[in-house]
């Protein structure tokens, strides 16, 4: 079974911000994050995605879905970062 939960992290303890549905004394596995980390780097790179796709002639021609997704946007501009 997988859950993609959101978690504290208090004194040394990551506590689940709601129930979770596994047996007591399961082993599970862990992937951390800062959300609020991540998030603002998230929202930056969309505001300025929005304010290239406002800039853009009427008459550009189309682009495929892919070509303007946000997330691939995104996830290029957050590659090339790193």
């Amino acid at each position: 079974m997988s859950e993609h939960i959101q978690a504290i992290y208090e004194n040394g303890i990551l506590r689940p911000l709601q129930p979770l549905n596994f047996p007591e004394n399961s082993v599970v596995e862990i992937n951390v994050r800062d959300v609020k980390e991540n998030d603002t780097d998230k929202e930056k790179w969309l505001k300025e995605f929005d304010d290239w796709m406002e800039s853009l002639d009427p008459n550009t021609p189309n682009l495929t879905d892919e070509q303007i997704s946000r997330e691939s946007i995104y996830e290029e501009q957050l590659n090339r970062q790193r």
